[in-house]
């Protein structure tokens, strides 16, 4: 994946988390929704200026829309209906991604690592907050 491939998967991402659609971009954008349709789905260029302009409407910057995120798993169950007996169909359009648990091991330590950097920050603004306030 390049790296505006990166950035079309970013900035679809963010627009989602503040509820806009993809016509609220088009607007702000001054440009007609299949424009920007074209542009998050790779059909047209996306250029640094765009990605600019876009930054500043999610409230990001560059580098953000920029920055490759980890490992991300997506697992859909589609439910069956037959009564036999989980009630998911493990047929037709379903993705489920098996995994191997060497991978989810690994999955589980980048998690608790992260846990661990966080509480560490967390510990670290503590200290700072508690400094600024006894002066």
């Amino acid at each position: 994946m390049d790296i505006m491939d990166t950035a079309r998967l970013n900035i679809k991402k963010r627009r989602e988390m503040k509820g806009f659609r993809q016509q609220d971009m088009a607007d702000k954008l001054s440009m007609n929704i299949r424009t920007y349709q074209n542009l998050e789905n790779g059909e047209t260029k996306l250029d640094l200026e765009r990605l600019e302009q876009i930054a500043g409407i999610l409230e990001t910057n560059m580098e953000e829309l920029l920055k490759q995120e980890s490992t991300y798993i997506h697992q859909e169950v589609k439910d069956g209906g037959s009564g036999s007996g989980s009630g998911f169909n493990t047929t037709g359009n379903v993705y489920n991604y098996n995994f191997e648990k060497e991978i989810l091991d690994k999955l589980l330590s980048a998690k608790d690592n992260e846990i661990e950097l966080l509480k560490e920050e967390n510990k670290y603004l503590k200290e700072k907050i508690d400094q600024l306030l006894s002066k």
